[in-house]
């Protein structure tokens, strides 16, 4: 089960081990991009550590929360993607304490399609939707048993390794065509680094 409490917990070790994961994503952003996802997401990541989710009791106002975080945070397409992401994953999840297996695959349902309803991207772009695509299947194959943070973590890093040998179709990235062939989507990279981040 996932809570407020370990959504607090997760998102505190992120913002503890940010710099490495800033430094990352701006070398990686350099390849296919301006260089700055590093510091979008490390803006959205003292944004999301401003929020005292350890006081809610609702999964989905915390993730509606962070979704808000996220849009003050940044104007960037990522920061609004992710924006729209947990405001509709919250909104799915409504009234509920903490998110079981099937519980977060909703959610992550809900992200996917609001994502592509209004951002212009689509499933198999190389974009950070495709990394929430892979989870929510992940998740919804796995075992009653499984450990979910595992699972999450594991879909993610496949998520990145399928795509890396594949164009960019979106955003400033598509402009470098079959030269993107090769080089990790930096959205795609932020969502594995987060998510060790969050373990440790």
């Amino acid at each position: 089960m996932l809570t407020t409490q370990d959504l607090a917990r997760g998102v505190d070790r992120m913002a503890a081990g940010i710099a490495p994961i800033r430094d990352a994503l701006n070398a990686a952003d350099r390849r296919l991009g301006d260089g700055d996802t590093g510091m979008t997401i490390e803006q959205v990541v003292n944004a999301w550590d401003a929020v005292a989710l350890e006081t809610m009791t609702d999964m989905g106002d915390a993730l509606v929360a962070l979704g808000r975080q996220t849009a003050r945070a940044t104007g960037s397409s990522l920061g609004s993607v992710l924006a729209i992401g947990l405001g509709a994953a919250g909104r799915a999840v409504r009234g509920q304490p903490a998110l079981d297996r099937a519980g977060m695959v909703t959610a992550l349902a809900a992200a996917g399609e609001a994502i592509v309803t209004r951002s212009g991207a689509s499933f198999g772009d190389k974009t950070v939707l495709d990394s929430m695509v892979q989870i929510r299947d992940g998740l919804a194959a796995a075992a009653d048993d499984a450990n979910l943070y595992d699972v999450t973590l594991q879909a993610a890093e496949h998520a990145l390794d399928a795509y890396r040998e594949r164009e960019a179709r979106i955003g400033r990235a598509r402009m470098y065509g079959a030269k993107s062939v090769g080089f990790d989507d930096p959205g795609m990279l932020a969502v594995v680094l987060l998510l060790q981040a969050a373990r440790r």
